[in-house]
């Protein structure tokens, strides 16, 4: 078997049990839907160069990210941890210096959504909420990267950083941010390869590399 069909098999069952000078911004009105996971071909969004001001209108939820595919695999999972429906909107993924608005969709507790960040290949976890478009903030280098998903616009501000992991290497964009937010530890890093897939998170919520298992 190989290693693209072990990570997509993973990340299924997994789901089934459970500075740079140009800043760029991408935002979606999206429609979503709930679908099987199913390999579909996805085509990037064009980048812009405008630094992201979108005042949020909603509540922060309680999000996490518990699934990041790395390489032709390139999607974000992230999942709703609280204990009541929450949106979306307002909300950014963020590999720096590219950043993505989630659109305006509601989460059960326990829901998750998916978005593919670029790869060659989406394969969403079986019963996600699938996010139509492409948040250009990938694909993701298997050997180095981070993701951070904040509430808000404001990326110097560590009180909007909810949820963060970086691998391969410590020291990204936006690992001092998570660093003070007390959500990531100085220096840490999750273990991963040319090879890797994907890395998912073991434990929520996932504020240490060993919550995260390499795949």
């Amino acid at each position: 078997m190989s290693n693209l069909t072990r990570v997509a098999v993973l990340i299924i069952v997994l789901a089934a049990c459970g500075g740079s000078a140009t800043e760029v911004t991408t935002s979606t009105s999206g429609v979503v839907s709930t679908a099987a996971a199913s390999a579909t071909t996805t085509t990037p969004a064009s980048a812009t160069t405008q630094v992201p001001t979108t005042t949020p209108t909603v509540s922060a939820g309680n999000f996490a990210l518990t699934i990041v595919s790395l390489g032709v695999l390139g999607n974000v999972v992230v999942q709703n941890v609280g204990g009541e429906a929450a949106s979306l909107g307002g909300h950014w993924l963020c590999q720096r210096p590219s950043y993505y608005e989630f659109p305006d969709v509601v989460l059960q507790p326990g829901e998750t959504a998916a978005v593919s960040v670029g790869g060659d290949i989406f394969v969403p976890p079986e019963g996600a909420i699938v996010i139509d478009g492409v948040a250009a903030i990938g694909p993701f280098n298997p050997e180095s990267g981070e993701v951070a998903l904040y509430f808000g616009s404001d990326f110097n501000n560590p009180e909007g950083i909810l949820s963060y992991v970086e691998w391969g290497s410590s020291g990204h964009g936006r690992s001092q941010m998570a660093v003070a937010a007390q959500i990531w530890p100085e220096g840490g890093f999750v273990a991963t390869t040319a090879d890797s897939g994907a890395i998912l998170a073991t434990s929520i919520p996932a504020t240490d590399p060993t919550d995260w298992m390499g795949g």
